[in-house]
């Protein structure tokens, strides 16, 4: 690919970047696949960027928007079985060509129309992280706005968010490199990741996953095309410093409008001036969505014929039912039904009946301790052991977890802690533990027990 390179300025503009529903800005054009089997329906495909630098790059082709930072791509869809199946990945950088730019930046505003940084429509919210700027009054307004439209319908999603933030392990740029959700002409609604990705993160992130018509290799390509190794490795660090913010932040998951309010003063430096402080004239024909487009502001590029639109209903409906082959959950792999005649073994005889979940009356649950964390544990493991359903086991872990957070802002196990409680949530009411689930978690629970009894030893030691 050859491209022309006319301007590559990076802009420093910390925002918050939200696409409700990535499949509805592209015009619904693919289910996908996942794990082999085809998608049969969407219901929820939410793109989140906190983002730090963008730039606008003039190609043969047309213009590319660029946005780095900390990005999400969260999908919730079906296959032909009929069991809902949730799948994210995470990004370091958006890549809107500029026929999708002017979709979005054409978007009807549902509220605050007079307010030419902030943006709530169909297809976008976005903000700036800053809004010291705006009067009380305002401020207000945008609290409450998001909170209705986005971070209430989207609690579940945004918290998955913030404890993958909290995890060590996520968003390691030096090791994963960048990471681009791409809808460049030629590769379009695709992810890009890069040939430096180690081996392990690669394999696994190259699946295919519901909602995008690819993941591949290219974003070394891609990049090296279009910015300096200065501008990389400046676009590298500022990705980095996001994400040392917002894996420290406290934030309230009841107000989680919070995590703008705690990330914003370790982002104010090198925040350009807001859009509408500067002088316009005239009414603009295009929402100010990035700074590096404003020279573009009366430009317009129509969607083209190559990438035809539709509606959810008409990409749903072309779905065709595989009878040959039906996705079975991972609990179940391995285990072949017998023909007729044909005994199953022993041993698969006993893997069925440990994996199988009973149903279970719900009761209350006990109080979980505060003061200490060895009880918060051990009251934790009680409950599982006392057989309560799924769905209460869940609550009690993420109890636990906040009560420990009050004490000890960082321990290892807290992220699987968080894991649990979101996963648990989900399940299906009445539902208890199966034997091997019980099993394997009352041993993971005896392993935190064990390092907390160390650190309190080594405390005490020290004392």
């Amino acid at each position: 690919m050859s491209t022309h390179i006319i301007e590559s300025k990076l802009v420093n503009n910390n925002l918050f970047f939200v696409i409700p529903s990535w499949g509805n800005l592209l015009g619904y054009p693919t289910l996908g696949k996942y794990a082999n089997h085809n998608v049969s329906k969407i219901s929820q495909d939410l793109v989140i960027f906190f983002g730090g630098t963008e730039c606008a790059i003039l190609t043969e082709k047309g213009i590319l928007y660029y946005l780095f930072g900390l990005g999400y791509y969260y999908v919730k869809f079906e296959l032909q079985s009929g069991r809902y199946i949730t799948d994210n990945r995470q990004l370091t950088g958006l890549i809107l060509s500029d026929f999708v730019y002017d979709h979005l930046a054409t978007s009807k505003n549902i509220t605050l129309e007079n307010d030419r940084d902030v943006i709530v429509s169909e297809n976008l919210f976005k903000l700036p992280m800053d809004l010291s700027y705006k009067t009380d009054n305002k401020k207000t307004f945008i609290q409450g706005t998001l909170m209705r439209n986005l971070f209430i319908p989207y609690k579940d999603i945004f918290l998955e968010l913030m404890e993958t933030l909290h995890n060590p392990k996520s968003f390691q740029i030096e090791k994963s490199k960048h990471i681009l959700l791409s809808t460049h002409w030629d590769f379009y609604n695709q992810i890009l990741i890069s040939n430096e990705m180690d081996y392990e993160s690669k394999t696994n992130y190259l699946q295919a996953t519901a909602g995008l018509n690819n993941i591949s290799l290219g974003a070394d390509k891609i990049l090296n095309d279009h910015f300096s190794s200065l501008e990389l490795q400046a676009i590298t660090q500022m990705t980095q410093q996001l994400k040392d913010v917002f894996s420290s932040i406290e934030y309230d998951p009841m107000y989680l409008f919070s995590i703008i309010d705690n990330a914003t003063p370790y982002l104010k430096i090198g925040i350009p001036i807001p859009p509408q402080e500067r002088e316009i004239s005239g009414k603009m024909p295009k929402e100010s969505i990035l700074i590096s487009a404003e020279s573009y502001m009366n430009s317009f590029k129509d969607w083209p014929d190559l990438f035809k639109r539709q509606s959810k209903v008409q990409l749903e409906q072309s779905f065709t039912p595989d009878e040959t082959v039906r996705y079975e959950p991972k609990e179940t792999t391995g285990l072949k039904k017998p023909k007729i005649g044909e005994f199953i073994k022993k041993e698969d005889k006993f893997e069925l009946r440990t994996m199988k979940r009973s149903f279970i009356d719900f009761k209350p649950l006990p109080t979980i301790p505060i003061d200490n964390i060895l009880d918060i544990l051990i009251t934790v493991k009680k409950i599982v052991e006392e057989d309560y359903d799924i769905q209460s086991i869940g609550t009690a872990f993420g109890i636990a977890r906040d009560n420990i957070k009050k004490k000890v802002l960082h321990l290892n196990y807290l992220w699987d802690m968080s894991k649990y409680s979101n996963m648990f949530q989900r399940t299906e009411k009445n539902l208890g533990l199966s034997e091997k689930e019980k099993k394997e978690l009352l041993e993971e629970i005896d392993y935190w027990i064990k390092l907390s009894e160390k650190n309190e030893y080594k405390i005490s030691k020290e004392i």
